[in-house]
């Protein structure tokens, strides 16, 4: 039976539960399935001042606005294919509230293993002093995480962006969660060519659709 998961606000999370009609026969189906996709940054202290702000690119891309609109995109995809969705920051819930940085990021994959989520997907947009440097990279560490993180890879290696980094890595996100869990980067908002693609929202579509097609690579039957 599928399951149903409520619309709730609870600890500075955004919950919108995943009531979308079932794929037509023939489309990946991820019925039953709970997604908890994370677009980074965007926490506040409780008082209003920025407690994690992301990166800034040379024109004034922010990667909290860049990977929210990813976060979205991909949130509708995957309730279109019947799942559930756990959006950690939405377009109606923008910002988080926390007080410290590092228990705020671990609280996120902490939520996924609450919630015994299918998976958990953390979006992000890299920078570098170097401006030249480019390239989508992708973070898991545990083995249960591999499959998942293949795939995303094999998704974004089409678009040309370059590969920075595909590696184990233990950061606070993957190192918290239990569930499969993986922490991509969509590119380097500080070189002005990336910038001005992610920045683009028929871009920044083209990104959920291939996280979407790495997740439902995965998981769909």
């Amino acid at each position: 039976m599928k399951r149903l998961w409520p619309a709730l606000l609870l600890s500075g999370f955004f919950f919108l539960g995943a009531a979308a009609p079932v794929p037509a026969a023939g489309r990946a189906s991820l019925a039953g399935d709970l997604f908890v996709v994370d677009p980074g940054h965007g926490t506040r202290y409780p008082d209003g001042r920025e407690l994690n702000v992301g990166a800034v690119g040379p024109d004034g891309v922010e990667e909290r606005v860049v990977v929210l609109a990813v976060g979205e995109d991909l949130a509708a995809l995957l309730r279109a294919a019947g799942a559930g969705v756990v959006l950690t920051r939405s377009f109606a819930a923008p910002y988080r509230t926390a007080t410290v940085l590092s228990a705020d990021n671990r609280a996120r994959a902490a939520l996924a293993n609450r919630l015994g989520a299918t998976a958990f997907i953390a979006i992000h947009a890299d920078a570098a002093l170097d401006r030249s440097a480019r390239g989508t990279s992708v973070f898991w560490l545990r083995p249960n995480s591999r499959p998942l993180a293949a795939a995303v890879r094999a998704q974004l290696a089409p678009f040309g962006l370059g590969e920075a980094a595909f590696r184990i890595r233990d950061l606070a996100v993957t190192n918290e969660a239990r569930v499969p869990a993986v922490l991509v980067e969509l590119g380097f908002i500080s070189n002005p060519a990336q910038e001005r693609l992610l920045a683009t929202p028929a871009f920044q579509r083209r990104e959920a659709r291939a996280l979407y097609r790495a997740i439902a690579s995965v998981f769909a039957r």
